[in-house]
């Protein structure tokens, strides 16, 4: 891949550290944040991280809509109740970048977690409707575990499902799940089925914590 601009807005939070470590081999990452200054100390921090493993990555701090702006690709790594202030709130920053949305709107009822999507059917959905036509919207990175995508040293294997109306923007996006050496992108289809895949996030919790399973993930084998 050529390299580029990634932005990770909500890049601070546990969530986005996988992302950050793994694309830094080769583009420049962008951490967002709605403090400039812990954005900074952020990409501070994980520069050092990395150089300790023998990686000159490329990682600026700023603040979440100058992060946007810099940005070709944009990862909403925030959980469902801020995906109205990285896209409403942030609107002006937005002009035809590549926008990943892993984000699941889901509630813990009793002892499981349930998928609880807004009106639009899902959270892909909703952050199309609220982010510029230009945008390119692009589902995935549900049925991974952040856990340990964000750790290094460990193995990270399965399919990562894609859903998105932009072909190209897709396979962007899946250049970008096989810079992980054990992630296979599959094609899930138009932005449509997001709801369909982001429903699995809370089904692969459940079933990580009825069955003792750790780092649960998808995989799809041919019968």
């Amino acid at each position: 891949m050529v390299a580029m601009k990634i932005a990770v807005v909500g890049g601070t939070g546990d969530c986005g550290q996988g992302f950050i470590k793994r694309w830094a081999i080769e583009h420049e990452i962008i951490i967002g944040s709605r403090r400039a200054e812990k954005a900074e100390a952020a990409a501070a921090e994980l520069t050092s991280f990395l150089k300790e493993r023998g990686i000159n990555a490329r990682i600026e701090g700023m603040e979440n809509g100058r992060a946007i702006e810099a940005s070709e690709i944009v990862v909403l790594s925030v959980p469902y109740k801020f995906i109205e202030s990285m896209t409403v709130d942030l609107k002006r920053s937005y002009t035809d970048q590549i926008v990943i949305s892993p984000v699941v709107p889901m509630a813990r009822v009793d002892k499981h977690f349930e998928y609880t999507p807004p009106a639009q059917g899902s959270a892909a959905l909703l952050v199309k409707d609220l982010l510029p036509p230009s945008v390119r919207l692009v589902a995935g990175f549900h049925t991974i575990s952040y856990a340990a995508f964000g750790d290094l040293d460990k193995r990270v294997e399965g399919d990562v499902l894609i859903a998105g109306d932009d072909p190209r923007a897709k396979e962007v996006v899946a250049d970008l799940v096989r810079m992980v050496k054990d992630l296979r992108p599959l094609d899930g289809g138009p932005l449509k089925a997001a709801a369909q895949i982001e429903g699995l996030t809370p089904l692969l919790l459940n079933i990580s914590r009825l069955n003792k399973v750790k780092n649960a993930g998808i995989s799809v084998i041919e019968g």
